[in-house]
């Protein structure tokens, strides 16, 4: 194809219309209109890396060449490359197709900082393609998925070039949850914002101009006393318009409104009281010394059975066995329950326990 042909055709590509079919959501470069004009380049690409540009090569050709270097790397798994050579190209002359690549790319990096990048891309093209409803919707539909896991910055400064963490930027980016620094420069003025960013975040900034006069604060508005009203005016205070007995009942303007001191309800404590606790334990140690009792009184069966082995005998000592089993099962359970009940649901911060030994036992006590 001659070079002029090649110079002649629209790079300006959009997502075919009247029934053709995008792949937007897949990781696969969709050849855009200009498809035709890439393989003459394709035809020219080694005569292109062993020789300068020619003087002629217009915006359009250095625009195809990087889309081009950008579908090689896309399709070698270098998504990094081919995001820098897609933006390159949108930068050069811009397309739709090629944005729309660059995010593909970035997302296929599978980071936060290029996740940023894409959602920051998808917003370039919400506001660039207002007017075409599909490129809006996969926009839309990037930016949805990827802004809970970022954080969006909006920055107003009135002319002013931005930058982020040293990084040109513009003024409605998405960025990494972090800390950050913002940059804003006027010529030779520049402000830095520090910035700690939360994933889901929208932060809208305003920044001014170092030196600036901020514009003067109004002047609080003063309100006229009843007197001075009455002195201007002629007309009666309002609290000598009331009945006699309505008067010093309100407050007048004069008069500052009485608080009203409300009762200050202490915080209701979480978790049970110890009581509970201690009820457990006094319900184990029981359950214990029953089956000592019953431990004992097994024995005493089997011995009765060895010295007269009969029927009954047999079937009073399986009663008893079974007795101490259960007794064994719900001692075991009443103090695992009463351990779990003290360790992570009692109440024991102001409502001190004691506990002591003594020729009568064990005394356990406390204030609930």
């Amino acid at each position: 194809m001659p070079p002029k042909a090649l110079a002649s055709l629209d790079f300006h590509a959009r997502i075919p219309k009247h029934g053709a079919t995008v792949a937007v959501n897949s990781l696969t470069p969709v050849v855009p209109r200009w498809g035709v004009m890439l393989r003459g380049v394709a035809l020219s690409s080694a005569i292109a890396l062993a020789a300068p540009p020619a003087l002629g090569q217009s915006a359009t050709d250095e625009a195809a060449a990087a889309y081009e270097q950008g579908q090689r790397a896309f399709a070698n798994g270098d998504f990094s490359a081919a995001a820098e050579f897609f933006e390159t190209a949108d930068r050069t002359q811009p397309a739709a197709q090629a944005l729309i690549q660059a995010i593909r790319a970035h997302r296929g990096m599978r980071s936060p900082a290029h996740d940023a990048r894409a959602a920051t891309l998808a917003l370039t093209l919400l506001r660039r393609e207002a007017a075409d409803p599909r490129i809006t919707a996969y926009a839309s539909r990037v930016v949805d998925d990827l802004s809970p896991q970022l954080a969006r910055v909006t920055v107003q400064c009135n002319g002013c070039d931005l930058s982020l963490d040293a990084q040109t930027s513009g003024a409605d980016v998405f960025a990494e949850p972090g800390p950050h620094t913002l940059t804003a420069a006027w010529g030779l003025r520049v402000t830095h914002r520090p910035l700690q960013l939360l994933a889901g975040s929208n932060n809208p900034i305003e920044l001014t101009m170092p030196g600036e006069t901020p514009p003067p604060a109004a002047e609080p508005t003063r309100i006229s006393t009843p007197e001075e009203i009455h002195a201007q005016t002629g007309v009666t205070p309002i609290d000598t318009e009331r009945p006699p007995a309505l008067r010093g009942a309100l407050p007048t303007i004069e008069q500052a409104p009485r608080r009203v001191e409300q009762p200050v309800q202490p915080p209701t404590p979480d978790g049970l009281s110890p009581g509970v606790f201690v009820t457990g334990m006094v319900i184990t140690a029981g359950l214990a010394g029953v089956l000592v009792w019953s431990g004992l009184n097994t024995l005493e069966g089997n011995d009765a059975y060895v010295q007269n082995p009969t029927q009954t005998a047999l079937d009073d000592g399986r009663v008893r066995e079974l007795r101490t089993n259960v007794l064994v099962g719900a001692t075991a359970a009443a103090g695992v329950t009463t351990l779990v009940i003290g360790a992570f649901f009692t109440r024991w911060r102001s409502a001190p326990v004691y506990a002591g030994a003594s020729p009568a036992g064990m005394l356990v006590g406390g204030r609930f």
